[in-house]
């Protein structure tokens, strides 16, 4: 069950963990990889992983994370993010990206991570991100349950006038069953409107009026709230479009956004792991076995 819609947040977390980590399989298929046949030959002593010329080090390491908190569970977790950045870097200097600092780009940590950062946004600009209807229906009938709503939610028209008794007007006239938005237009000059929404979802623990939070509970599809006094000469006025109850399983209209952006996410995702894995396999790689 989903805990709320904020598609935004939920997009920029999955962004994030893209780039923060890869799935456990590729992690495994790099794993057998870099074990296989590789010698430990002429390696200085302190060396924990090695890709084609630049080597990772105890050393190295002590100063990008402190070892009180260093076992080697999250040892192996840095070889690998390691692991991973200097194949992207690796790969961004050999297609000829441009490093602003070429001595930083070969001997700098940060400096590295983010010409891999900046490698990674370019290659997945390769990734299709156009969702079809029938991927949208079909990821929507195979996770329906993910949907349902832990709390209520109204679909609703808004907006904000600076003339109270225009807004009385607008409620009457939309009463008589004129579109919404017509008739804010056939109500107010342009200089009146402070804002106008369309189709916005409001959830039942959202910041709004407390006036608004009572009348919205009592509204049927179609009705409107009286003016709302928010201070400063604004009135708000709100109608009701829908309301999704606790429990409901949404339309697919209502999660369209979250779904694409999920769809794209999976591509990404899988995009980023053959990425990785054929970088890996191409690559001459060596890590020390931890004891």
């Amino acid at each position: 069950m989903i805990s709320h819609f904020n598609s935004q947040w939920i997009l920029r977390t999955f962004k994030s963990m893209l780039f923060r980590r890869i799935h456990w399989e590729t992690l495994l298929l790099i794993y057998l990889i870099i074990h296989s046949g590789c010698s430990e030959e002429k390696l200085p002593e302190d060396y924990l992983a090695v890709v084609n010329d630049k080597m990772l080090t105890k050393r190295t390491v002590s100063y990008l994370v402190d070892s009180l908190y260093l076992n080697n569970e999250n040892l192996e977790q840095v070889i690998q993010n390691w692991i991973e950045m200097e194949l992207l870097t690796q790969a961004a200097l050999s297609e000829g990206l441009e490093a602003k600092d070429e001595f930083a780009i070969r001997n700098d940590f940060n400096s590295r991570k983010l010409l891999a950062s900046e490698y990674l946004k370019e290659k997945l600009k390769e990734v299709n991100t156009v969702v079809s209807k029938e991927d949208l229906e079909s990821y929507f009938q195979k996770h329906k349950n993910e949907f349902i709503l832990n709390y209520d939610i109204y679909k609703v028209n808004q907006v904000i006038t600076t003339n109270l008794s225009k807004a009385i007007d607008l409620r009457n006239t939309t009463l008589s069953q004129i579109d919404f938005s017509k008739s804010v237009k056939l109500t107010f000059k342009p200089e009146e409107v402070i804002d106008e929404r369309y189709a916005v979802y409001l959830k039942e623990f959202d910041d709004m009026p407390y006036e608004l939070a009572n009348m919205i509970q009592t509204l049927s599809p179609g009705e409107i709230t009286y003016p709302i006094d928010l201070g400063n000469g604004e009135y708000l006025i709100t109608q009701l479009i829908t309301k999704y109850n606790k429990g409901d399983e949404p339309s697919i209209e209502f999660v369209k956004e979250l779904i694409e952006e999920r769809i794209i996410f999976e591509r990404q995702k899988n995009f980023y792991q053959e990425l990785i894995t054929k970088l890996a396999q191409e690559a001459d790689i060596k890590v020390r076995e931890l004891k």
